[in-house]
């Protein structure tokens, strides 16, 4: 029997069961501890996340109650995020999620006066929406 991944032989003992078939060793055991986070959904997500970062605060500052723009602010972003992740709930995208979410707020310091209830809240509040949108909506 062979590996359907490398070809490589393999005998029943070295033999590891995944979702997809039996494979061997090596194959079988680098698929189950990567994860499956591609590259391209970290970049795809950091992307709609700093946009949705850049484009909210303004908008958000029409709401004036802090709490509650930062509420808005946060789920707006981490969903963004989320949409850019194609729905994964790791906690790389909650921490990118949070990331984003400070510097969007961050750009606009020289603009507007830094809100520390934006800045703080809206990342926690993406970062739980993202890595648990059961929570939150």
């Amino acid at each position: 029997m062979s590996c359907p991944d490398c070809g490589r032989y393999m005998c029943p003992k070295d033999m590891v069961d995944t979702p997809v078939g039996y494979k061997c060793r090596e194959c079988g055991l680098t698929r189950v501890t990567r994860g499956g986070v591609k590259p391209r959904q970290l970049l795809t997500a950091s992307a709609f996340g700093l946009v949705a970062a850049l484009v909210l605060p303004p908008l958000v500052g029409l709401v004036h109650f802090a709490f509650i723009g930062a509420l808005l602010y946060g789920g707006l972003v981490g969903e963004a995020v989320k949409r850019g992740a194609g729905g994964h709930r790791t906690t790389e995208f909650a921490a990118i999620a949070a990331a984003c979410a400070v510097l969007g707020a961050l750009a606009w310091t020289p603009i507007f006066e830094f809100d520390i209830v934006l800045a703080v809240g809206g990342a926690v509040v993406a970062a739980l929406w993202v890595s648990s949108t059961r929570l939150l909506g």
